[in-house]
């Protein structure tokens, strides 16, 4: 990954850290929702919980294939995602991170970003819901450091085995449909209050993520980025989680609780031509919750 994207990256992160600042709406219109829920329950999937902190992972070291849950809880004083790699057989974590240590080196075609949950505000948890094939994985931190160095460089990788199961659940059918594709999140139907499941598609050939936030009254994605530029005054958004990198073809769930407002998806990875931040290339997209 490119340094100048990194750090926009973790100048977007600050947000976070004095996030808890945006006042939250009223929670009206969200029973109904989790009743209707609660008479159809969704097919279960494996939960795996995986702790953050400086500069670790804590997580099984070997779990089943199928439907799983990654729950990302942040047990750090730094802003920490999840990202899971699939690696093609043959090639071995210990070359992952000594590609790391290049700084802005490329990914190589062995690794496939297959998601997980993104960074969400201080005190809360993040989940993104996959199907996991059998294989050789790794978690990976990609969140640079107020010093600039991505986790993933002092050593904040994980490496996980997917071993061949028998699990037959099947994803809980999504709310939302969210297609990915260079440089665009295109959504349907619109989302409206209460908890929602989303369904993201990447469909471009570039890697993309879904780093979702809400916007404080009155704000607008031009305040937001302008302030992780400057970095001056109050954050104008907050951090709800969304997805880690996703290859081409890769598909991963997530379930957020909206509230009526404005809210914001982006888009942070480093385009592969120019290495700018996909959100200079106007993948940035405004809508609205009622």
């Amino acid at each position: 990954m490119q340094k100048n994207s990194l750090a926009m990256i973790a100048a977007a992160l600050v947000l976070g850290q004095a996030a808890c600042t945006i006042a939250d709406s009223d929670n009206e219109g969200r029973g109904g929702t989790r009743e209707a829920r609660a008479a159809t329950p969704a097919p279960a999937a494996n939960l795996v919980t995986v702790t953050a902190r400086e500069f670790a992972f804590g997580a099984p070291a070997t779990i089943p294939a199928g439907l799983t849950t990654v729950r990302l809880v942040n047990q750090g004083q730094e802003m920490h995602h999840v990202q899971l790699v699939r690696l093609d057989e043959g090639h071995t974590v210990a070359e992952l991170m000594e590609m790391a240590k290049g700084g802005d080196e490329p990914m190589p075609a062995w690794v496939t970003f297959v998601g997980g949950p993104n960074v969400h505000a201080p005190g809360a948890h993040s989940e993104s819901t996959m199907t996991l094939q059998a294989g050789e994985y790794a978690l990976v931190c990609f969140i640079p450091s107020p010093d600039g160095v991505p986790h993933i460089a002092k050593g904040m990788v994980k490496p996980l085995t997917v071993v061949p199961a028998a699990n037959g659940a099947q994803a809980a059918a999504a709310d939302v449909r969210m297609t990915l594709t260079d440089y665009a999140f295109d959504m349907a139907p619109g989302i409206t209050a209460g908890r929602r499941t989303i369904q993201v598609v990447n469909t471009a050939a570039q890697p993309h993520e879904v780093a979702l936030m809400r916007l404080a009254p009155g704000k607008t994605p031009q305040d937001l980025l302008a302030w992780i530029e400057a970095q001056q005054g109050p954050p104008p958004a907050m951090p709800l989680g969304g997805t880690s990198l996703l290859s081409q073809g890769e598909t991963n769930q997530i379930t957020a609780d909206f509230t009526p407002g404005e809210y914001v998806l982006l888009c942070f990875v480093p385009d592969a031509r120019d290495g700018k931040p996909h959100v200079a290339h106007g993948m940035v997209r405004q809508f609205t919750v009622r």
